[in-house]
């Protein structure tokens, strides 16, 4: 009997596990390290610098960070060192660099600045050799492995492992300590739950609004960027406190409305944001620990890892269902290249 070929995308979303398990396994004089000069700097703010997926990861980290050290976590927009030439004042500072590559112009060129200015620099990259690797004080490597769909995921689960790691030796935060060695399994289970998926459900669907709140963010967002680059599907993630403004007024019969919803981080929220545009004629999917479309995701001890198994059980689902939608999941049509390096 012939195996049917899997794409690029399938084979390394359903790598994650392994490649988080290397990661937990790896670099702990790094992350010691880091956490105690974290510990001994008491940052005012953390910073971030990163775009695409890299980008979601750190909105994840704009929610966890916060919630374990109460301190503010920031973007540092690239173009304001490259296109506006501002003078940063981060002295004391933590910036945190995410990349996967390690090479866009304006990524190594904000962290330049950042350093410049007297921060504490660190870059998440699965490339240790890369620019943005040598012009940093730490380097926390995703492990994630070569990654040849131009669509990443398995590096955004190891990044958002990496930055879990991180904030809770940071914190010394014993429940999400406790947690994280448990992970490696719970992705195998989100990659065998995910086989389950129903793959049609995207035929004929043009709009899709993802919602959720809070810890969830990371997650929807990521999911309206994939439903973009692999389906062409055109998808917008919303907060369920920022759906109910303006952007509900288009919603109809011709939305699909994905709710995620982790019910320790506003998820009664998300489902009634969920049901008031249902109300509207769209269809609702409900993804999450509780759901009971099938798109359930296994539970750990700690809800702040949600949104890492949330990504684990999507990733495959989104590659087999953008080859029943008649794409190619590793080669969208005008996406040429897995490095955009822009400046």
């Amino acid at each position: 009997m012939q195996t049917e070929k899997q794409s690029n995308m399938l084979k390394e979303s359903l790598e994650a596990p392994s490649r988080v398990q290397k990661l937990l396994d790896s670099d702990k004089h790094i992350y010691k390290d880091l956490a105690k000069d974290l510990q001994k700097l008491e940052p005012v703010v953390v910073a971030t610098i990163a775009r695409g997926s890299s980008d979601h990861c750190a909105n994840f980290a704009s929610y966890l960070i916060p919630q374990c050290t109460g301190k503010i976590v920031a973007s540092i927009a690239p173009s304001i060192v490259t296109k506006l030439e501002s003078k940063l004042k981060l002295k004391n500072q933590f910036v945190l660099a995410i990349s996967q590559s390690g090479k866009s112009p304006d990524t190594v060129d904000s962290l330049k600045a950042a350093k410049r200015a007297k921060a504490l620099t660190a870059a998440l990259v699965n490339d240790e050799n890369s620019p943005l690797s040598a012009i940093s004080k730490y380097v926390l490597n995703q492990y994630a492995g070569p990654e040849l769909s131009i669509a990443a995921t398995k590096t955004v689960i190891c990044s958002m492992t990496a930055i879990t790691r991180l904030t809770a030796q940071w914190s010394k935060d014993k429940k999400l300590l406790k947690a994280l060695p448990e992970l490696p399994e719970s992705l195998k289970k989100a990659c065998e739950n995910s086989k389950e998926l129903d793959v049609e459900i995207l035929k004929n669907v043009s709009h899709v609004y993802v919602l959720s709140r809070g810890m969830g963010m990371s997650a929807a967002l990521e999911l309206a960027l994939k439903l973009k680059e692999v389906c062409g599907i055109h998808a917008e993630a919303f907060s369920a406190a920022e759906v109910r403004h303006g952007p509900r007024e288009i919603v109809d019969k011709n939305y699909l409305v994905i709710a995620i919803a982790f019910l320790e981080s506003g998820g009664e929220d998300v489902l009634a944001a969920a049901q008031e545009l249902k109300n509207q004629g769209a269809r609702v999917l409900v993804v999450g620990p509780h759901s009971k479309s099938g798109f359930n995701v296994p539970q750990l001890s700690d809800f702040r890892l949600d949104p890492i198994l949330t990504l684990q059980l999507l990733y495959p689902w989104l590659a087999k269902s953008s080859e029943v939608l008649g794409r190619n999941p590793d080669r969208p049509t005008h996406l040429k290249c897995k490095v955009v390096e822009t400046v």
